[in-house]
């Protein structure tokens, strides 16, 4: 990454939108682009271990038989993508004391991609209450007709607080999900299956369509097509398939295929097996 720079972007004086006078840094003239924007406000979130812890109830309430769908959910079936990109950079950077972060909603709205000082407001005016209605952040009015964004609990349950239960559970979202560019090459699907991809604690699981559906009420068809972004893209690869006894089929015996995240956006956390040896293209191609 290049290094760090005092602030994520110059003050807004007027209508005139922070520049990024190096070369090469922009998608629109004296716009700074996309891609870097997202750089600047990752680096300002000094994660030491480069991923973003999101508990688990984000994506599924509850224990057992006696679970619920979470936030993602209805992020999904209102199709609030822009919401999701945004919560998931909001999560990123708001780890310090306060969990919060201000700045001008034309730097947000670079994020999404969208230069349009007008438009990209209301997108991200949007998306802010699509967030607050599930009481995932509250916000404020901040210096400099900037914003403050505050992060809740992940279950719209109250302030936050960091994880720190031994037995919470929790996902980790690697930055690769930004630097490899997954957020705009991926599908709303897409990132919603990788969010729950991520959140199975093995090295080899099954995404059986019916039960996803579910366990985190997303549509068999939008767990079907997530899947298949994650594949095409090599961020999910097959790894062969698990045998279970069932009286649903004649011979007693079922199977289903098995899935496994391919390196650098595999689970952290998880005892090493043989398949670090080989490199993702491998994987991906197994």
């Amino acid at each position: 990454m290049t290094p760090i720079q005092n602030t994520a972007t110059k003050p807004e004086s007027g209508n005139e939108i922070g520049r990024d006078e190096s070369a090469g840094t922009s998608d629109t003239e004296g716009f700074l682009s996309q891609a870097r924007t997202i750089e600047m406000i990752l680096e300002r979130s000094a994660r030491t271990n480069r991923t973003v812890p999101i508990r688990r109830v984000f994506l599924q309430l509850g224990e057992g038989r006696d679970t619920e769908p979470g936030a993602l959910k209805s992020l999904v079936s209102s199709r609030q993508e822009r919401a999701l990109d945004l919560y998931l950079l909001v999560a990123a950077i708001t780890g310090g004391p306060g969990h919060s972060v201000t700045e001008w909603s034309t730097t947000w709205a670079r994020t999404i991609g969208i230069f349009d000082q007008k438009s990209g407001a209301s997108a991200v005016s949007r998306a802010w209450k699509a967030l607050k209605d599930l009481d995932l952040i509250t916000t404020a009015r901040g210096s400099q007709r900037r914003t403050t964004v505050t992060k809740c609990m992940e279950d719209g349950s109250g302030p936050y607080e960091p994880p720190a239960n031994v037995g919470e559970k929790y996902l980790q979202l690697p930055f690769e999900y930004w630097e490899e560019g997954l957020h705009t090459k991926l599908t709303l699907a897409g990132k919603a299956m990788f969010l729950i991809a991520l959140a199975q604690r093995k090295h080899k699981f099954p995404l059986v369509h019916a039960r996803i559906s579910e366990w985190y009420g997303l549509a068999q068809k939008t767990v079907a097509s997530g899947i298949d972004d994650l594949v095409e893209n090599g961020i999910l690869a097959p790894a062969g398939f698990e045998y279970f006894d069932t009286l649903a089929a004649r011979s007693g015996r079922g199977s289903r295929p098995l899935y496994r995240l391919v390196r650098p956006f595999h689970q952290r956390g998880l005892p090493p097996t043989g398949l670090e040896a080989f490199p993702a293209q491998t994987e991906a191609g197994k």
